[in-house]
């Protein structure tokens, strides 16, 4: 399942299943929903038809009318839909701003997951200012704090209470653990309880996002990390081939090699990057070398490179 919109989130979600479509190996026909939940982003009636030739079944409802700016609410209220009206007994989520390069392997886990990239808004433990606003989190959960797991994030290996990656989710539908997710972060929402109230500004894929946005920026992932050990211990973390953070590693290549020491991985391995805004053509030289830099194989990155080109990137920055 993803989300799709009538914005940058159309190219985003066309890449995404075409490169499933055409490099996903096992999983090349599997059933695609792209959800549409917010009236007024609806997504074009081009790209709709361009996704149903694809296979993928659209589904336009308001499901997000909540006005906020915080886009993540998307995946949240759309997660909570589809787990609900899906029959499969497995629902994967990813973020639109991801493509495959190479086949991937999913295993039977009661949640199969990334860590976060970087620390953010996740706590390290009991002396961190953030442990507060994690504990509320655990308890609108109906779980302690300490059952979130210890683990360190992907790129700058900080060890931290286990807050996963939101973009990233292979989920057990009985379980209920995307409507546990939206049921505790609408209660935050309710309770205006916010990772970061001052905050002023994130850059997302789609541009850069205001202070509403930037203030609950990390709550969703607090949510889904909540839920998930409320309803399972039976957590798989998948490995560095997946949801790869290419635009860390996209700055220079002295920038790559800094860190390779604390970010193992084998190029040879990667199977789904997260490209975030490199799309955009003012970033796209970035993108393509950095595809080089991980031994992307050399059909899959002409393709790309041709795609990128075709398709239409409203994205700022």
């Amino acid at each position: 399942m993803i989300c799709v919109e009538g914005n940058a989130l159309g190219s985003q979600s066309l890449l995404l299943c075409e490169s499933l479509r055409q490099f996903g190996g096992a999983y090349a026909d599997c059933e695609i929903w792209a959800i549409s939940p917010r009236p007024e982003h609806p997504v074009t009636p081009a790209v709709e038809h361009a996704l149903q030739t694809l296979g993928v079944r659209v589904v336009t409802l308001p499901l997000n009318t909540t006005g906020s700016a915080y886009g993540s609410i998307n995946r949240i209220v759309a997660g909570a839909w589809a787990e609900r009206h899906m029959t499969t007994p497995y629902v994967g989520i990813l973020d639109t701003d991801t493509l495959f390069i190479r086949p991937p392997t999913f295993v039977e886990a009661g949640a199969g997951v990334r860590p976060v990239d970087h620390k953010g808004t996740a706590t390290a433990g009991v002396d961190d200012p953030k442990d507060v606003y994690w504990g509320e989190i655990c308890d609108l959960g109906g779980i302690p704090l300490d059952r979130l797991p210890l683990l360190r994030t992907t790129c700058c290996k900080t060890a931290i209470r286990a807050s996963y990656n939101g973009g990233f989710l292979i989920a057990r539908r009985s379980l209920g653990i995307l409507a546990h997710t939206d049921k505790i972060f609408f209660e935050t929402y309710r309770r205006d309880l916010r990772p970061t109230p001052s905050a002023t500004q994130i850059f997302a894929s789609c541009g850069q996002a205001g202070p509403e946005a930037a203030s609950w920026w990390g709550s969703s992932q607090a949510a889904l990390s909540a839920a998930i050990s409320a309803k399972t211990d039976d957590i798989l973390i998948y490995d560095n081939a997946y949801n790869i953070p290419l635009h860390i590693f996209s700055e220079t290549r002295q920038r790559l090699f800094s860190l390779r020491p604390s970010f193992p991985f084998d190029p040879g391995d990667a199977v789904l990057v997260h490209y975030h805004y490199l799309a955009a053509q003012k970033h796209r030289t970035r993108f393509l070398k950095t595809l080089k830099q991980i031994h992307c194989p050399p059909n899959v990155a002409k393709w790309i490179s041709q795609r990128c080109s075709e398709l239409d990137w409203p994205i700022a920055g």
